[in-house]
């Protein structure tokens, strides 16, 4: 990495500090997509240290964390207090195919996702809760639709709760929702536990579960053969809602981007929305439209607009939308009709 103006890190989140640490020795600006919430807060005690160096480092710029961070701070951005800040994001896959499972992203990721406890911001304080809790249906924009999503380990609710600390957050989480079938398949593995990292003896040697299972998964997708499946069609909804008030009146504010399969790549927009963000950062951060400096999330120093319209301009488009109580200064009769038993 020597010689380079900024370095964009893609492998396991794992390495994430030794990269972080080897950008400081070389003098490189970094991003990564993300630490998983745990490496993620390990990842912000460097920020002086990027500080001092004239360096910065954007902690997770993908799809989510990443546009999702940038949208949640344009939100919070047009309030004076934030309340709460959710992040919740969709995937969707309508492509033919005989493929027994296909995987959107890191496998080994996936299967963290599944089983470790997520941490959300309750009551102004970081707490775990049960691994897929929280489940719950919500409409998305189609060929989504109605979908589960659960509570999912992720790094914005850490990041948020940094962030958003001035203007006295004191709810953020993440939730995940994937195509059935995949969730399914995922979960039959986890609970037969393909997930674990503790040898198990087979014959007269040890085995890792959960290496053993994504190298046969790798290598099954390796052999698989496509050529009668249909083309790649898919999507991905990416939803942050914050919720605070402006001059004393609450208001709920809903940013969000609808992806689909990339026309002009030809890509799934897994690969899209998580692949273009920390390229259009990095630009952003060499040209100086980034001048921030230290360890920081998205929503710190990406400028939102300016972004957005680089989004938009590789087909993925952004839009908002604001409630705000026209008969009162709050939502509470409106929660209150909607909690009233049928």
């Amino acid at each position: 990495i020597k010689g380079s103006d900024v370095v964009i890190n893609c492998v396991q989140y794992n390495w994430n500090i030794d990269i972080m640490r080897a950008c400081l020795i070389v003098n490189a600006h970094y991003i990564d997509l993300g630490g998983l919430f745990h490496v993620t807060r390990q990842q912000f005690e460097l920020h002086e240290d990027f500080k001092k160096a004239g360096l910065t480092a954007v902690l997770g710029m993908g799809s989510t964390p990443g546009t999702m961070n940038v949208m949640a701070g344009y939100a919070a951005s047009k309030l004076d207090t934030v309340e709460e800040a959710h992040a919740i994001c969709a995937c969707g896959d309508f492509t033919r195919t005989q493929a027994v499972i296909g995987i959107p992203y890191s496998l080994l990721t996936v299967m963290e996702e599944h089983t470790m406890d997520p941490w959300i911001l309750k009551d102004g304080k970081l707490r775990s809760v049960p691994a897929g809790s929280g489940k719950e249906l919500i409409p998305f924009p189609e060929p989504i639709g109605l979908a589960e999503a659960f509570y999912c380990i992720h790094s914005e609710p850490a990041q948020f709760a940094r962030s958003f600390k001035d203007k006295g957050i004191k709810e953020a989480s993440f939730k995940l929702s994937l195509p059935k079938e995949f969730e399914e398949r995922v979960r039959f593995l986890a609970d037969l536990g393909f997930s674990s990292e503790e040898p198990i003896a087979v014959g007269d040697q040890e085995v890792n579960p959960l290496r053993t299972m994504v190298n046969v998964v790798n290598r099954y997708l390796e052999r698989y053969d496509g050529s009668r499946d249909g083309e790649l069609n898919d999507s991905d909804v990416l939803r942050a809602v914050v919720k605070g008030t402006k001059d004393g009146v609450e208001k709920e504010i809903v940013v969000e981007s609808v992806i689909r399969t990339s026309e002009k790549w030809g890509f799934m927009a897994g690969a899209l929305d998580t692949g273009v963000p920390p390229s259009i950062v990095a630009q952003m951060i060499c040209d100086g439209r980034i001048a921030e400096r230290g360890a920081l999330a998205g929503e710190q120093c990406v400028p939102p607009i300016p972004y957005f319209k680089e989004l938009a301009k590789r087909e993925m488009p952004v839009y908002c939308v604001e409630k705000t109580p026209l008969s009162g200064n709050d939502f509470d009769q409106l929660h209150k009709a909607m909690n009233k038993p049928k």
